[in-house]
């Protein structure tokens, strides 16, 4: 029993071992005035200089989060520390630590070129960047199979929807904002797309069935793959693994095309009160037809035990490969005919809505308060977050700004930007949870948000 549940659970990780990182911005250097890069929050913000960015020094961010940590599975035994799968764990107190699904998001993104510099009209900036962003969703009934097997009430597990979405892409932009009169300032930025890979995979049925006779697993799942740089092993049969993958990133034109907007507005009523609003990455980008490989996999797996086992023989490699090969229909996918299509998809989108407010001070040296409503939305993932922050402005070179997650449940809710910008250079670093806690494996404990940006510009003119 104890080999065949750790070789169904051994097939369900399979389905997402390819694992590799649109992004999401850090929002604690939101109300960093003098940042050289703000226009990536709102496409009215402008700093005082104009910039260039070196590439990759020149920004640089990193977030990962999960409703779970290493709490969830790790649990102390007299002196040590044993798994979830230990007989001391009771099942009841492993499962109820964790939520109807358990997801974990990644993303990550680079700029590759960045500047900005002002005329009598406006502010022009220009940003080449690469992103990146992966999603894995988990249903509660894989840890319950995993942990339970048939002390469960039914022996029956729905683990439908386990799935993983990954999108790498890049953009250049192209970015202007301006003065209306005093009190209205407007901007827009204008990005083209080319996308680089995206890959879908979704079990729309994984029912696992134990009972004293038989094991059964009857599963569906689809797969959709979008890529010039992006290949997989087939068998015989001319199913392709997901599991077994090549990467091609030299020489290859993108797979898609598309274009995205961003709209942002500040209004000043007071010369203490700013008011923003802003909407970034309304989008799209269409793949083209021949970089689209569609595919299903079905798996009915029935083990009913060993046969052919004696005190004299015990032969069991033939029924052991029959098995393993079983199980590994549910990451082999028949290709499914695309009918020459394109694909269109939507960029995942964001919005910033931010009100701050001068307590003392003047523009020189301050001390400011703000309130900042992100909301981030994909088509498999989406977010929102409130967020308050006290901004103190020591000099012309220097601020720090300290914010604080008003809706998160996990202790990591307290947040430092600090932007650091004497003479000809402009430097800053940020994080929205910088209190996540960490093992010294550097592993988060509890369920967790953590996020990382950087960056190093030189400032150019005036």
């Amino acid at each position: 029993e104890n080999y065949v549940r750790r070789l169904i659970i051994i097939s369900l990780m399979s389905c997402v071992t390819f694992l590799t990182m649109y992004a999401q911005n850090v929002n604690s250097v939101f109300f960093l005035n003098d940042l050289s890069q703000r226009h990536r929050l709102n496409a009215s913000f402008a700093p005082r200089y104009g910039y260039f960015s070196l590439p990759i020094v020149g920004n640089t961010g990193f977030t990962a989060s999960s409703n779970s940590g290493l709490s969830n599975y790790v649990f102390k035994y007299q002196n040590e520390y044993v798994t979830f799968m230990h007989s001391s764990v009771a099942g009841s107190d492993f499962l109820s630590g964790l939520q109807n699904n358990t997801y974990f998001n990644q993303t990550l993104e680079v700029d590759l070129l960045s500047f900005g510099f002002k005329t009598r009209s406006g502010f022009w900036t220009f940003d080449c960047t690469m992103k990146e962003n992966m999603n894995i969703n988990v249903p509660l009934d894989f840890f319950r199979l995993a942990k339970l097997g048939f002390a469960h009430a039914t022996n029956y597990y729905d683990l439908k929807n386990i799935s993983l979405d990954q999108s790498n892409y890049g953009e250049i932009a192209v970015g202007y904002s301006t003065n209306i009169n005093q009190q209205w300032r407007i901007g827009v930025g204008l990005k083209a797309l080319a996308g680089f890979s995206t890959e879908h995979l979704n079990y729309s049925k994984f029912d696992v069935t134990l009972t004293d006779s038989k094991y059964t697993v009857d599963a569906t799942g689809e797969s959709l793959v979008m890529s010039n740089d992006l290949s997989f092993n087939t068998d015989e049969k001319n199913r392709y693994d997901i599991s077994s993958y090549k990467l091609n990133l030299f020489g290859k034109r993108p797979a898609g095309l598309g274009m995205a907007i961003d709209l942002g507005a500040t209004y000043q009523p007071t010369n203490k009160l700013t008011l923003s609003a802003a909407v970034n990455d309304l989008g799209f980008l269409t793949w083209a037809s021949r970089y689209i490989q569609k595919g299903q996999a079905s798996g009915n797996i029935e083990f009913t035990g060993f046969t052919n086992v004696g005190l004299d023989s015990i032969n069991m490699d033939d029924q052991l490969t029959h098995l393993k090969n079983q199980a590994k229909s549910l990451i082999l996918f028949d290709k499914v005919e695309n009918n020459g299509e394109n694909q269109t998809e939507r960029v995942p989108c964001t919005i910033n809505l931010a009100a701050e407010y001068r307590l003392l001070g003047n523009e020189e040296r301050n001390i400011r308060g703000g309130l900042l409503w992100n909301y981030y939305n994909s088509t498999s993932y989406s977010r929102s977050q409130l967020m308050a922050a006290l901004t103190f402005k020591a000099c012309k070179w220097l601020s720090a700004s300290a914010t604080y997650s008003v809706p998160k449940k996990e202790s990591n809710r307290l947040g430092l930007a600090l932007n650091f910008s004497p003479g000809w250079i402009n430097f800053f670093a940020a994080s929205d949870f910088a209190t996540t806690r960490l093992n010294k494996q550097l592993l988060p404990i509890h369920r967790f948000d953590m996020n990382f940006q950087a960056g190093f510009s030189l400032y150019m003119g005036n």
